[in-house]
């Protein structure tokens, strides 16, 4: 089901998630997660419901065809480290990494990396303050 997948994990009702997803030690898949392709999620995660995680976009660049039969741009992996709190109803993009003992505030979307012991939210997700 996952690509790796630590210790005492739990994953919640109604998750969907890649076969390239890996889901460090003491770490959780919120109820209705939605990840798609390469993620990697480090240890002692929390995730609150509803979060969607993305590792491509649609093509959108050929004006003369539409944009659903222009397929996908490549994975660009999303790497979420140890400790982090995910609010709900969270996004995060391709390719972000998001520091260790982060905190992203409920119904942000992220864009961009995240430093470690950030608190961030919004959207698009910007840093509020620091837990140290």
């Amino acid at each position: 089901m996952l690509a790796e997948c630590g210790k005492k994990v739990n994953i919640e009702k109604g998750a969907d998630f890649s076969t390239k997803v890996k889901l460090g030690d003491y770490s959780g898949i919120g109820v209705n997660a939605k990840i798609g392709g390469k993620c990697t999620i480090g240890k002692y995660v929390m995730m609150a419901p509803n979060c969607t995680i993305y590792s491509r976009n649609h093509k959108f660049s050929d004006l003369d065809k539409p944009m659903c039969e222009q397929g996908y741009s490549e994975d660009k992996e999303v790497i979420i480290g140890d400790d982090v709190w995910i609010g709900g109803n969270v996004t995060i993009l391709p390719g972000v990494k998001i520091g260790s003992h982060s905190i992203i505030g409920a119904c942000s979307v992220v864009t961009k990396d995240v430093p470690e012991y950030a608190i961030v939210a919004g959207n698009p997700a910007t840093v509020k303050k620091y837990r140290k």
